[in-house]
């Protein structure tokens, strides 16, 4: 008998359980429309006429109609493809829209413009709003243009103009715009897409009709704003498309004036660095003069970043002390402060990061960047067994609240109540930690803690002075309850799905339920659909970006908040058999190696990195070589870190021979495995830790620290997923 994972609580849900196959085609109409779509040929498509003409009643029918009139509706046979697309329109009232909008199609090949117009308002009215809204809107832009009506579709573009998605709908409205006289509007349009959008093909059709219109209009071309140029090259620079970011810079400084003169020739540097042509980038800033007092500013914050790659510490501190003096509460200076203290942060100099890390916090406290600056100079003082470190973990708390360093600061401010002896102020500090961030690095260390004191003791005033404390702080709202019980608007959403997926419309099906979760659907339900369907065929890593896409926020839920099997899609145990395994042989925590995995490669055996690593646990082909040398692994390609039973092979020796290396330290190992070996041993000599997360709260580069919590919380969440089943299968009395 087929059971539905999710708690009975949810009686609606179970009645929406999806059949075991999901997703998959079940035979009859859908393993024709999928063998069809797949792989259309005369032999595919008869078969699927046949089909559809010996069901002239019944949806399945129905369905083959709509993938025969789709995919012939403007490159087939539109005439018939209308006679089979109007048809199932009448026979499948749930996805009426979807036959309307490839009715449309068939329509205006046979230039019945007007009629395609009908078709394509009656998606844009369907409701529950339908995934094609969006192509519909632009489709009768183009039919508009096409019947020689443009400007009713700029009326229909400019009626829908939040919605329409850029750059493709800004085209054709200034084609629609062109089309109707209106070539003031149209140049505008025009110079959306082309300083919007600048790597984009509409691009190049902007810059050519933007020529002709420039010419036709004279004065009556719109003016083009230094922000917008900028807007472009900043664009450019993103893309890399550094040369032509170049070109267009030299051309604004003949072509602007003041100010924005002044800030071209700083980007010229500014390119530069970003480039990494530094000692370019620095020779040019350095001997540049302006006269505006925000491109000057910006001009020596580039300064300094290029002297900072370039090893220049002293001029680095120079360049900072400047700004200072001339421009104390410029952006720039702030930027400049943050970049200086990491300088000397990465060197573990607490002497020389923290003055300019306490400028940042004390001189900037209402910018983005002042808690992460504070929290440098709490973390100092921990680190270093200070005295003033309680109070600025504290004073983070109460300033900072939402800041990504509260849960750390309760954590740690409860350490140093356990460390006075005082165990019920340090369960005060442990218990909002753990009930603010549930499925946080800090929220499980605090639970741990909770777990170890046991019955609280100690001073029960200091205590309540601590609860007394933490009810004057606004936490933002972090952990909150998901509904996982579904609307009558998500029920339509996943019936719609359900049948185009059982029908072999995979890529409609998806998109039906990702259209959903942007338009009111419940999200995490929506999620768990295509979650489901996507681990049913393997695709585990499809699952958990699923989850986290459709879901944002869903590790703010504490694990009793929703179904076990939403909880069990976000972490799938896949090719568990390999993994217990080499867990076994390498002496490794299962589920710490499932957590290393979907971090490094989501489980996706094919997973290739921008470092060009490969497979399941991320190997790079240089260190695969080696390994295959150590492991014995006969007749050893590149091709086979795609194997699952290879990667994890490899993986876990080398991860074994870190932690070894690193005495047993896995918070190292990992740190190992994620920015170097040595580099690790540099920061394991940084301080006498006292527990791995002191280490683990020391290491200085972002990503790898976020990296080793993200591991070892996801280790909690595999452990409290499966383990606890499994020792509860353990105890269970056998019958």
């Amino acid at each position: 008998m087929r059971r539905c994972l999710v708690p009975t609580i949810l009686g609606l849900w179970l009645s929406l359980c999806a059949p075991r196959a999901f997703g998959r085609p079940a035979g009859g109409a859908a393993e024709l429309i999928q063998s069809y779509r797949s792989k259309p040929s005369p032999t595919t498509r008869a078969a699927l006429v046949q089909f559809a003409e010996s069901h002239p009643s019944g949806e399945e029918g129905a369905l083959a109609l709509l993938a025969l009139g789709a995919a012939e509706a403007d490159g087939g046979d539109p005439a018939k493809a209308e006679a089979w697309l109007r048809e199932a329109k009448k026979r499948l009232p749930l996805v009426a829209d979807y036959a309307a909008y490839h009715l449309s199609r068939a329509l205006a090949a046979q230039d019945r413009h007007r009629e395609a117009i009908a078709e394509l308002e009656w998606v844009l009215n369907f409701d529950p709003r339908s995934p094609y809204q969006l192509p519909a809107i632009l489709r009768a832009g183009e039919v508009y243009l096409d019947s020689g009506n443009p400007a009713l579709g700029v009326r229909l573009m400019r009626r829908y103009a939040g919605l329409l998605p850029a750059p493709e709908g800004l085209a054709i409205q200034a084609r629609l715009e062109q089309a109707a006289g209106m070539l003031s509007a149209a140049a505008a349009t025009w110079q959306e897409v082309y300083y919007g959008y600048p790597t984009s093909a509409e691009a190049r059709e902007a810059s050519k009709a933007l020529a002709r219109l420039k010419t036709r209009l004279r004065s009556r071309y719109p003016p083009v704003t230094a922000a917008a140029m900028f807007r472009r090259v900043d664009k450019l620079i993103q893309a890399r498309r550094h040369l032509t970011a170049r070109r267009e810079l030299q051309r604004m400084t003949t072509m602007l004036g003041g100010a924005d003169r002044d800030r071209a020739r700083v980007w010229l540097g500014k390119a530069r660095h970003v480039r990494h042509h530094d000692t370019v980038a620095y020779r040019w800033l350095k001997s540049l003069k302006v006269g505006d007092a925000e491109a000057d500013a910006e001009r020596l914050y580039y300064l300094l970043a290029a002297a900072r790659r370039l090893g220049r510490k002293s001029e680095v501190v120079r360049i900072a002390r400047e700004l200072g003096r001339k421009y104390p509460h410029s952006e720039w200076r702030l930027e400049a402060l943050v970049s200086a203290g990491n300088m000397y942060l990465l060197e573990n100099d607490h002497e020389r990061f923290l003055p300019f890390f306490r400028a940042c916090a004390e001189e900037f406290p209402e910018s983005s960047r002042a808690s992460y600056c504070h929290w440098k100079i709490a973390w100092s003082h921990y680190i270093r067994r200070r005295p003033e470190a309680a109070r600025l973990l504290r004073l983070h708390v109460e300033r900072y609240p939402a800041s990504k360093k509260a849960p750390a600061a309760l954590y740690f401010l409860g350490r140093l109540a356990e460390d006075s002896g005082n165990r019920a102020a340090a369960a005060a500090w442990y218990r909002e930690a753990a009930h603010q961030y549930p499925n946080w690095y800090y929220g499980f260390l605090a639970q741990d803690r909770l777990q170890a004191l046991g019955k609280t003791g100690g001073d029960g005033e200091a205590a309540a002075e601590v609860s007394r404390f933490l009810s004057r702080i606004e936490f933002p709202l972090r952990r909150h309850r998901k509904n996982f019980t579904p609307t009558a608007l998500t029920q339509t959403r996943l019936r719609r799905a359900r049948l185009l997926l059982a029908a072999g419309f995979q890529s409609w099906g998806e998109r039906e339920l990702r259209w959903g979760a942007r338009t009111g659907a419940q999200g995490p339900i929506l999620a768990m659909e295509l979650a489901r369907a996507a681990a049913a065929a393997g695709r585990y890593g499809e699952s958990i970006r699923f989850i986290k896409a459709l879901a944002p926020g869903y590790l703010s839920m504490a694990l009793e908040d929703a179904p076990e099997e939403f909880w069990r899609l976000a972490f799938p145990l896949p090719y568990r058999s390999i993994l217990e395994k080499y867990a076994r042989r390498r002496k490794l925590d299962l589920y710490f190696l499932a957590a290393l995995i979907r971090q490094e490669s989501e489980f996706d055996a094919r997973a290739v990195s921008r470092a060009r690593a490969r497979g399941l646990t991320q190997i790079l082909p240089s260190t695969g070589r080696l390994l295959a040398r150590k492991l014995r692994i006969r007749h050893y390609r590149t091709s086979h870190l795609y194997r699952p039973e290879i990667n994890v092979n490899m993986g876990t020796y080398y991860l074994r021979s870190l932690i070894d290396d690193l005495d047993g330290h896995t918070a190292a190992a990992l740190a190992s495995y994620n920015a170097g070996r040595n580099r690790v041993k540099r920061w394991l000599a940084w301080a006498e830790f006292r527990e791995p997360a002191e280490f683990v709260e020391t290491i200085p580069f972002t990503e790898t620290r976020s990296y080793v919590q993200t591991v070892l919380r996801n280790t909690e969440i595999y452990r409290r997923l499966y383990g606890a089943r499994e020792r509860a299968a353990l105890k269970r009395p056998s019958s």
